[in-house]
């Protein structure tokens, strides 16, 4: 009595028709979300592992390290829950979590193109005043500046992915004529 009321309603409201198909999806759904917890805590360890071997701790803080490690995680762990509730087949609930999904991914890569962007700017920088050129300070700054425009407007477009072409153009317009105002009147009010 329990198992077909309990039938019908997973047939009425979730749309399962056959039970034990509906079960055995469930038992591999659950191996599927237990493989990627143990996948994400191995890989975050093993990462964890190179970077004490690089000695990245010297030029890194550990809170930053700890980001890294801990949205490397997550995005497996993620991933794996997808890949499950594809595996239970409950249309509904895969739809939604697949387009909240797809913004995770997105935030990752702009983070990781910001902070890449940066690394690289502060590089060019420092290389363009140790050169000591004629007007070096005023190059390495232009420099510097230009990189990390160029890579936050990367950034941004790979985060706003799933937004219409433009709007993410009318955004990056907008927030450029905001930061170079932020920019000069920062430069200006030091001098």
């Amino acid at each position: 009595m329990i198992i077909y009321s309990l039938a019908s309603i997973l047939e009425s409201k979730v749309g399962v028709v056959d039970l034990n198909l509906f079960l055995i999806n469930l038992i591999f759904a659950a191996v599927l979300f237990l493989m990627g917890l143990v996948l994400g805590w191995f890989i975050r360890l093993i990462l964890k592992k190179i970077i004490e071997k690089a000695e990245i701790e010297k030029t890194t803080r550990k809170s930053f390290i700890s980001l890294f490690l801990n949205v490397i995680k997550w995005s497996i762990y993620l991933l794996f829950i997808s890949l499950a509730l594809d595996q239970i087949g409950i249309p509904e609930l895969t739809n939604w979590l697949s387009s909240a999904l797809v913004i995770i991914p997105a935030f990752v890569g702009a983070l990781i193109l910001i902070a890449v962007g940066f690394g690289i700017a502060v590089y060019l920088r420092d290389l363009i005043e140790e050169s000591r050129i004629l007007g070096w300070n005023i190059l390495s700054m232009i420099v510097f500046y230009f990189i990390l425009y160029v890579f936050l407007v990367f950034a941004l477009k790979t985060a706003l992915m799933s937004q219409d072409k433009n709007t993410v153009n009318v955004i990056i317009v907008i927030l450029t004529a905001v930061i170079s105002c932020a920019i000069a009147f920062w430069h200006l009010k030091k001098k």
